[in-house]
């Protein structure tokens, strides 16, 4: 049996990209630890890093491309493939148009910087309006209100959790999430060290969740409330504001 060997690497199922160390010996995969030397994830992962090494030898993964014919499946080469998608997306399009065709772009692609450079380019190439991804059903949100504040979709401001003596969380559950768009694994570390030096988390949910148990305070308001709630916080904050711009006080 030959000699076991440590590749360092980031878990690539999630933004936060915690560290991870595999052990693997003659191309099997022995182990998957965190990383506590990561200066980001400081030895935090979840289920899904540990997870990889059943993703990366699960016997019905493809690891080659697949064409259903009228008798099942085929294994097919690369070539092949990207001949037959060319051909059938061409088709589709002239005979229905560019919107007949949807894009989507899963989570990992952010993690490769080859898919990164590209997918631009060919969503401009398919001219279809018709695009998902990821961010359809996660921070979607985020983006549409950074577009309207400060003018692009990614000028997303993300909280500085190591830093703040304050974190208000509203309707939200880090905890057990981990955050959208914060980049901040190991987050119930976080609040300790926040608490550790005197700050507050407080959670704004109808629900005790996960966060709700670590908060300083919980605030369980009506889900009907929640709305009236934030925009009454917003409100306060521009009054005193403008308060301590009259006193002298920027």
């Amino acid at each position: 049996m030959g000699e076991s060997r440590l590749h360092h690497s980031t878990c690539p199922l999630c933004e936060a990209m915690c560290g991870i160390v595999i052990e693997h010996r003659e191309g099997e995969i022995v182990s998957i630890k965190p990383d506590r030397e990561d200066v980001l994830s400081r030895g935090h992962i979840c289920p899904k890093a540990v997870a990889l090494k059943d993703l990366h030898e699960d016997p019905d993964r493809l690891r080659r491309p697949m064409r259903r014919t009228a008798s099942g499946w085929e294994p097919i080469s690369w070539d092949a493939a990207f001949d037959e998608v060319e051909r059938r997306v061409a088709e589709i399009r002239a005979q229905h148009g560019n919107d007949s065709v949807a894009l989507y772009a899963g989570n990992p692609t952010v993690h490769n910087l080859g898919a990164m450079l590209g997918i631009g380019d060919f969503i401009r190439a398919v001219r279809t309006r018709n695009l998902y991804s990821a961010t359809s059903v996660d921070q979607l949100p985020h983006m549409v209100a950074s577009h309207a504040m400060f003018g692009h979709q990614f000028l997303i401001p993300v909280p500085d959790v190591d830093r703040t003596q304050l974190f208000v969380c509203i309707g939200g559950n880090p905890v057990a999430s981990g955050g959208s768009i914060m980049g901040a694994p190991g987050f119930p570390k976080r609040i300790e060290a926040l608490q550790a030096r005197g700050g507050r988390f407080i959670v704004v949910d109808p629900r005790r969740t996960e966060s709700a148990e670590m908060a300083d305070e919980w605030l369980p308001i009506a889900v009907a409330l929640v709305v009236s709630t934030v925009v009454a916080i917003a409100v306060a904050a521009l009054v005193f504001r403008w308060l301590a711009t009259r006193a002298g006080d920027p």
